[in-house]
């Protein structure tokens, strides 16, 4: 599989209508996204809680494809602390649509609303051993800050201000 078209691509935020399809998306995942995205279901049970109202500081998108007439999840990314300058960050890609840019459009939406309001960046943490997501960011202009005190590598996009 190439690069996929960005036209086949919606990248929109989450509706109530959308719980099954992201409990598929999650139910979808396979081992190497469990460890490095969902281990012990946190980022599952987050995002889950956006159908019950009970996360109100992160918003949610969904990238979606049509897929044999229906609204397929390939990626996901959400924000939290959207009341800081600089809210944190969470992606994940299907996994038949890894490396096909999805993650780019994704991160491109985050960053024109983090940007539309008044943001000064957007942090987020990877496992040092996910060199797939690294290069991802880096692609995107984040830069590597540090080592977040679990022992993550700590990433910082930054906004000009000028």
């Amino acid at each position: 599989m190439g690069e996929i078209n960005p036209n086949e691509v919606t990248v929109r935020l989450f509706t109530p209508e959308d719980r099954d399809m992201v409990q598929e998306f999650f139910d979808q995942m396979g081992e190497e996204t469990v460890f490095f995205f969902n281990r012990n279901h946190r980022n599952e049970i987050r995002t889950m809680k956006y159908f019950s109202n009970e996360q109100p500081n992160h918003i949610f998108w969904a990238a979606t494809v049509n897929k044999d007439g229906k609204e397929l999840m390939v990626g996901l990314a959400f924000i939290w602390d959207i009341d800081k300058k600089i809210p944190w960050f969470g992606i994940a890609v299907r996994e038949e649509y890894k490396g096909r840019h999805v993650g780019r459009l994704l991160i491109s939406e985050v960053k024109k609303y983090v940007a539309s309001q008044g943001g000064g960046g957007i942090l987020l943490t990877t496992a040092q051993t996910n060199t797939r997501a690294q290069t991802l960011y880096e692609h995107c202009g984040f830069e590597r800050f540090g080592v977040h005190l679990r022992g993550e590598l700590l990433y910082l996009f930054r906004f000009d201000l000028d």
